[in-house]
């Protein structure tokens, strides 16, 4: 197949552009095109797929790179409404037949039984691989082909899918919409569905019961992990349904036939075709199940028709007899209005003990029993009754709001009115005697009127005293479980207040940065130790620190930095010191040490020097080494003053003489001495 540069413009004037010839066109694709850009470059021009099968059997894996195909083959089948992502269509060659996705955007003019060329590309398709048309050309027109005679045994396989086959069956019913006519086909094994376009003139519904040959593409019914759930097929025309045997007269006119001789045994009696009953309507869920009663028995079946129908209607009702959870039913019925509405059926009255032990299956009853809850699970309101010993789901017709059901409440006693509708256990039948007994009971409703309050539930309920004597012992463990919360709360309150005052007054007497004595706690340590030497006899110390250059380091490595210094700082002088001594930050740069119970003022200026040998060495701050010195100015009590502030004072003034004198030394006070302003 050659290149089709319509196709791909862009490709071609970009590899035009930037190679001449062939070759040159050859190596940029391989040194510049991605993988996944080469796969698309080789469904382009890669061979084609020319056969149905081979499209329709290639892996879907596969078949999601596109592939090109070309396939000339018959079509059989195009619908544009079915599907609303696009057309369906299906075509047939010698190896088979293959499902090809038409645009939705794009309309055949081809007629079935036209020889076709398709173009396009593999798909990987919802079921099967697909073929994705882009064109649609007609060639010809040989007839349709030949049709492979299957079973339904053949169909269920899935083998034959898409293939153009022949299958036998009764139709069962038939199901008019705007744009399609859909057919349910009742065949040995089981029973499928079958589509077609309308035609005008045509009347599908003389069809119903008869015996049909049916000439058709199959396609699965699948669900969303690509597995075939069902069966159904597309057929063209009415010209591909031939009738074997025509279905009988007006069913409607048939003489009508009990409920009771449903699947009873005659060896003359055939239940192929569809029968005539005529009964009361007992119940009518429209759109969903319809119960009739006539003079023998009664019988339920679901009921497509939508329009309500009064009850106690007198109806005729034919369709196909079948058996469902182990009852006889009627599929698929048509029902007419025999005659005017007569009086409503009756209720038959039954004991709650016999609801589950009579055959009461089907019957219209009456009980009463005692509502115990709701099965909130349920799509239609469903309240759960208390039989004698037996649990009964009775059942509101769901276009009932929920609220309606919550007027009644537990405990109360109801009387019930509705259809029994008795659910058999598959896993006893075929054990014991043969005959099928109901497991459970689920009561239809009419109507909310079909339940009335016999007793309502007595306010006073042993539910109700248990829960006075719980809400007691309740009420008293919480009482007592409040006491003790209340004391451990004050204990609680009592000690955080405690530790709440102790923080206070720490923070009141200590530095924030150095956590050191600051000018409150030093003030009283320096009273009480004056006190004490007063008493004793003993001398007091004051040492007035100051650091020498801090400013340059604060203006050189910064404020952090020079937090960090003065913390290490403090780190020294108190390790160097007793710990009896008071170590105390005044503020900046400034330390004051005090001594207490000292010989005399050499013991303070040897504590002093020491003081000035402990910032020898250089103090580490983040990685680095800062070299500080420290000027320490000495006075003693009684010595130099017996006041606290003027001893203060004195060390600050010895302390400005150590500093003009050259820093990073110690000087006690001397009466003769001057000072100068403070150097930093």
């Amino acid at each position: 197949m050659m290149f089709d540069a319509k196709r791909f413009p862009r490709l071609v004037i970009a590899i035009d552009a930037m190679a001449a010839g062939l070759r040159l066109r050859a190596l940029f694709v391989a040194a510049t095109l991605s993988a996944g850009y080469a796969v698309c470059l080789y469904a382009a021009e890669g061979p084609a797929v020319t056969s149905a099968r081979a499209v329709h059997s290639m892996p879907p894996g596969e078949a999601a790179h596109h592939y090109p195909v070309h396939l000339r083959a018959v079509l059989t089948f195009y619908d544009p409404y079915v599907d609303p992502r696009r057309g369906v269509t299906f075509v047939c060659d010698r190896s088979g037949c293959v499902f090809v996705s038409v645009p939705k955007t794009v309309l055949l003019n081809s007629r079935v039984g036209d020889l076709i060329e398709v173009a396009g590309v593999t798909g990987p398709g919802d079921y099967a691989s697909i073929v994705e048309a882009t064109r649609v050309e007609t060639v010809g027109h040989p007839g349709l082909p030949r049709a492979r005679r299957v079973t339904m045994d053949d169909l269920e396989s899935g083998v034959y899918d898409t293939d153009w086959i022949q299958v036998e069956g009764r139709v069962r019913s038939i199901h008019r919409e705007a744009n399609i006519v859909s057919l349910i086909i009742a065949a040995k094994g089981g029973s499928f569905g079958a589509v077609t376009l309308p035609e005008p003139g045509v009347d599908y519904d003389h069809l119903i019961d008869s015996l049909i040959r049916l000439t058709a593409n199959t396609a699965p019914v699948f669900n969303q992990r690509r597995q075939m759930v069902a069966v159904h097929l597309f057929f063209p025309s009415i010209r591909q349904v031939e009738v074997l045997e025509p279905a009988p007269p007006d069913p409607f006119l048939a003489k009508p036939i009990s409920v009771l001789n449903l699947f009873r045994f005659s060896p003359d009696s055939s239940m192929v075709h569809r029968v005539h009953i005529q009964g009361a309507v007992t119940l009518d869920w429209p759109a969903r199940m319809l119960c009739i009663k006539d003079q023998d028995s009664s019988l339920c079946m679901q009921a497509a028709q939508a329009s309500p129908v009064p009850l106690g209607s007198r109806v005729d009702v034919v369709g196909f007899p079948a058996i469902r959870f182990f009852k006889p039913t009627l599929e698929y019925p048509s029902f007419r209005l025999a005659d005017a509405p007569g009086p409503p059926v009756q209720p038959v009255p039954v004991t709650a003990d016999r609801i589950l032990h009579d055959d009461l299956d089907g019957k219209l009853v009456s009980f009463e029993a005692e509502l115990v809850g709701r099965n909130s699970a349920s799509p239609d309101p469903t309240l759960l009754m208390q039989a004698g010993g037996s649990l009964v789901s009775v059942l509101l017709p769901r276009e009932i709001p929920a609220s309606v059901s919550r007027q009644w409440k537990d405990g109360s006693i109801l009387r019930i009115a509705g259809i029994c509708n008795a659910e058999i256990n598959s896993f006893s039948i075929g054990i014991g005697d043969g005959i099928v007994r109901p497991e459970s009971i689920n009561i239809l409703l009419r109507s909310a009127g079909d339940i009335t309050v016999v007793r309502a539930p007595s306010w006073w309920t042993p539910q109700r005293t248990w829960g006075a004597f719980g809400a007691i012992g309740l009420l008293v463990a919480i009482c007592l479980a409040w006491i003790g919360i209340l004391r451990h709360l004050i204990k609680s309150r009592t000690r955080e207040l405690r530790a709440s005052r102790e923080r206070l007054r720490y923070l009141s007497e200590h530095d924030a940065l150095t956590n050191l004595p600051n000018r409150i706690l030093l003030h009283d340590r320096l009273t009480t130790a004056f006190h004490r030497a007063r008493r004793f006899k003993t001398r007091v110390g004051v040492l007035m620190a100051d650091l020498d250059g801090f400013k340059e380091i604060n203006d050189l490595l910064g404020h952090h930095a020079g937090d960090q210094v003065l913390s290490a700082v403090a780190a020294r002088l108190s390790g160097s010191v007793r710990s009896t001594d008071t170590v105390a930050r005044t503020g900046g740069d400034e330390f004051v040490i005090l001594l207490a119970d000292i010989r005399d003022d050499q013991e303070a200026a040897s504590v002093a020097a020491k003081l000035v040998a402990a910032l020898a060495e250089p103090l580490i701050i983040d990685g680095q080494a800062i070299r500080v010195t420290i000027s320490i100015g000495v006075a003693t009590f009684p010595e130099d003053g017996n006041v606290e502030e003027n001893l203060m004072r004195l060390a600050d003034q010895a302390m400005y003489r150590a500093k003009q004198l050259g820093k990073n030394r110690v000087e006690l006070h001397s009466p003769h001495a001057t000072s100068s302003p403070r150097e930093t």
